[in-house]
């Protein structure tokens, strides 16, 4: 996941292990006390997308980052759609939730538009969600058109693959790029998740990720 931000937001701490209940779960700390993408280690996965193409009802106040970190001790969709739906989502502004559950293979995508959450199920396989403040709409036609491309390559799905997709930049139409480099926003970090025998590894980037002098910081929980 790429996080596209105001580049004069203070800095996000790297990704660390953290305790609730019997799960652990693992995910970046940004500045307003939340996170954006977290998984734990039932290897549920969790991202939250800002949903810019609606309309305000209501002034923020609470932010989005608060709902993933109480959603980390759910290890399946049932649980989660559950504890979601008995969270108090009055003043937080619209989003989009995505909820990846391999042991169930289940994809789960809630929506929150300041007056009801709905919840869509998507099949197991390979997809990508997008969003831009200055268009959701047009963020998911352009990289779209990006991914459909890169997706008829060999190695689509690799390590490689992936972090070649999120640091492409699109030069008929910049503003929409994977990577993005605006004026006042930009992509901030790249986080990377890889289940694969019950163990989870978190890649994370504290920058653009066309910057690859860059170190890695890594961590990881299960096994």
């Amino acid at each position: 996941m790429n996080r596209d931000e105001r580049i004069s937001r203070p800095s996000a701490m790297q990704p660390a292990l953290f305790g609730q209940r019997l799960v652990e779960s693992i995910y970046p700390l940004d500045s307003e006390g939340g996170t954006w993408i977290a998984a734990n280690s039932a290897g549920a996965v969790f991202t939250l997308l800002n949903w810019n193409d609606v309309q305000l009802k209501h002034e923020k106040r609470c932010t989005r980052g608060s709902v993933i970190p109480a959603l980390l001790a759910s290890t399946c969709g049932q649980a989660a759609n559950f504890t979601l739906g008995q969270f108090d989502l009055v003043g937080i502004l619209p989003f989009r939730l995505v909820g990846l559950f391999p042991a169930e293979k289940g994809v789960f995508e809630w929506r929150w538009d300041q007056r009801s959450i709905k919840r869509k199920t998507f099949p197991w396989n390979t997809r990508q969600w997008c969003s831009s403040s200055l268009s959701d709409a047009m963020a998911i036609s352009t990289r779209r058109r990006v991914f459909e491309q890169k997706i008829k390559e060999r190695h689509t799905g690799s390590r490689t693959w992936l972090r070649q997709l999120h640091s492409s930049h699109d030069h008929d139409d910049p503003r929409f790029s994977h990577c993005v480099h605006r004026e006042k926003v930009g992509t901030v970090s790249y986080t990377e998740l890889i289940y694969k025998d019950r163990v989870i590894e978190c890649n994370y980037l504290p920058c653009s990720p066309c910057k690859a002098d860059q170190a890695v910081h890594r961590v990881s929980i299960g096994g």
